[in-house]
């Protein structure tokens, strides 16, 4: 080793702390790439989940104010044909395909006529009892107020204020106005229950479509239920829900067209895009992603 002795191994300070750098970088961006690969993976993975178990819909016309569509203004529901209404489109709406449907859940409908698909509010499932009468709200006004008596409860012990649905103010969802609904000229329709003392005002096409057997003594089509009151109540068959829009005024639902087979439900609206472009759809998706995210970690 003589003449080798001493300078065989040379320390460069600096070499060796440019190499450290190096070697620290490609680390870090190693580890930031497979993180990013696999996050993109997940995503991707979720994404085609995502797209085969849910639809995208447009949300036209105004049966849906103010949830949907509430930048249609005054002056053109005054102004604008029904069917020009129809072609106004300002959200839009995810469809989850293959959700468990509960009342007052948002919807997409598929008609019996062949037309576009609904979308809608369930307002009442197989078992329900349901009637829609004039009510006094609590500036002492006259309007329309929808009635469920939800399936299985106790009817020797039911009292008709425990049904009245307050949707002006409700939790789970707040219609345009109930006084709006009835001033728009829905006509109503006063009958007295046999047997009762009061008598109490339903709103015409309801009467005309669900109550109107009752009073004409056939009652073949649907099972009923009289309160104590009078108010007389129709039970939603088996298989079968009610639908509403939240627009009263504005809405062809299942006042006029009677009760729907709950396979036509095409889904129940798992999140709402509004004013939507593909730069807020997009947003919209990644958002239910990471919100979906974080509720799974949190379990």
């Amino acid at each position: 080793m003589g003449k080798f002795d001493g300078d065989f191994i040379k320390y460069d300070k600096q070499k060796v702390k440019d190499e450290t750098g190096k070697l620290a970088f490609y680390f870090i961006a190693n580890i930031s790439f497979y993180i990013f690969l696999l996050f993109f993976a997940i995503f991707f993975a979720w994404y085609s989940v995502f797209v085969s178990t849910h639809i995208y819909y447009e949300v036209k016309g105004p049966s849906m104010m103010t949830v949907l569509n509430n930048n249609i203004t005054q002056e053109q529901l005054d102004t604008l044909s029904d069917k020009e209404l129809e072609q106004l489109s300002f959200d839009a709406v995810y469809i989850e395909k293959y959700k468990k449907i509960k009342p007052f859940d948002i919807v997409t409908i598929r008609p019996i006529n062949g037309d576009d698909d609904y979308i809608k509010r369930v307002m009442a499932m197989e078992g329900d009892y349901i009637t829609i009468a004039k009510s006094k709200n609590e500036n002492n006004e006259d309007c329309f107020y929808f009635y469920r008596i939800e399936k299985g409860t106790n009817l020797e012990s039911f009292d008709d204020e425990m049904a009245k649905l307050d949707e002006g103010n409700g939790e789970n969802y707040k219609i345009k106005s109930a006084t709006e609904w009835f001033e728009k000229g829905k006509v109503s329709a006063e009958k007295k229950a046999s047997g009762k003392e009061n008598s109490f005002v339903y709103e015409l096409d309801f009467y005309n479509n669900f109550l109107d057997d009752y009073f004409s003594l056939i009652q073949t089509e649907y099972e009923y239920f009289v309160s104590n009151a009078g108010l007389v109540y129709v039970k939603v068959p088996e298989n079968m829900f009610f639908f509403m829009g939240d627009n009263r005024a504005y809405s062809a639902d299942s006042r006029i067209l009677g009760f729907y087979n709950t396979n036509r439900i095409v889904g129940r609206c798992e999140f709402i895009v509004y004013n939507y472009d593909f730069a807020t759809r997009l947003w919209e998706v990644v958002k239910f992603y990471f919100h979906e995210m974080e509720k799974f970690f949190a379990r």
